[in-house]
């Protein structure tokens, strides 16, 4: 499992943009993404595209259903950006 890794980009920080990306990620048998789309935007282009750029980034352990690995499944996950 790789967690995914944030970056939040610069000019988003400088004019401070803040928001939650809510990206589908797909993911193959073996647990790496192979698609990963904006379901609920920020309202920030440049935080939708550092949350989805982050999941493409992801692995996590592949989802077993009676002991057989699922070919391709969907994972919901939020990114949140928030400016400390």
């Amino acid at each position: 499992m790789r967690e995914p890794r944030i970056v939040y980009p610069a000019m988003s920080r400088r004019l401070g943009e803040t928001g939650t990306v809510i990206i589908d990620v797909y993911y193959d048998a073996q647990g790496m993404p192979k698609r990963a789309e904006i379901s609920k935007s920020s309202g920030y282009d440049r935080l939708d595209q550092a949350a989805r750029t982050a999941a493409l980034g992801s692995q996590v352990t592949p989802f077993r259903l009676g002991g057989n690995a699922q070919t391709v499944y969907r994972l919901r996950a939020p990114f949140n950006f928030v400016l400390n």
